[in-house]
């Protein structure tokens, strides 16, 4: 189901940016809950990258796997990729997160960062998937899944 002039998110009085509601969970362990963030549709990272935090809540054991060096405003930068679940969620009239879930990426790979505040949602493992139009002077933003492509 497309989401279609999903409206910028105030993140300071006179700063906006598109964000999406977000669940994210853990495949390895579906008995933990999952949890339920805003993350950033960010067209200038490469990979999905989220707060170390969010992986320890998710039963990722952050450092078992091998880390890699990360660039970007703060870099370098050790991330821990884990393997997890990202569902989008609909927003209801005001802005809030429902329970219905419009799209899910299933088993992605997520750097996870220690010292990491953010929740952001890079071009590959997930814009990848999508085509995303962003409307700036309207400060909304729409996101659907490729149409398949024809013989």
């Amino acid at each position: 189901m497309p989401i279609q002039n999903y409206p910028f998110t105030i993140v300071a009085s006179d700063i906006t940016r598109p964000m999406l509601w977000i669940r994210i969970s853990n495949p390895d362990h579906p008995e933990i809950s999952p949890v339920k963030f805003m993350a950033l549709v960010d067209t200038g990272a490469d990979d999905c990258v989220f707060p170390a935090s969010a992986a320890q809540a998710l039963g990722h054991n952050l450092t078992t796997v091998k880390p890699k060096v990360i660039h970007g405003v703060n870099t370098p930068a050790l991330a821990y990729p884990h393997t997890s679940t990202i569902e989008i969620l609909e927003i209801d009239s005001v802005g809030l997160p429902t329970t219905k879930v419009l799209y899910t990426i299933k088993n992605t790979p997520i750097d996870y960062l220690v010292g990491c505040q953010n929740f952001i949602l890079g071009t590959r493992n997930f814009l990848t998937n999508f085509v995303l139009k962003i409307d700036y002077p309207n400060q909304k933003f729409s996101i659907r899944r490729p149409s398949p492509a024809t013989p």
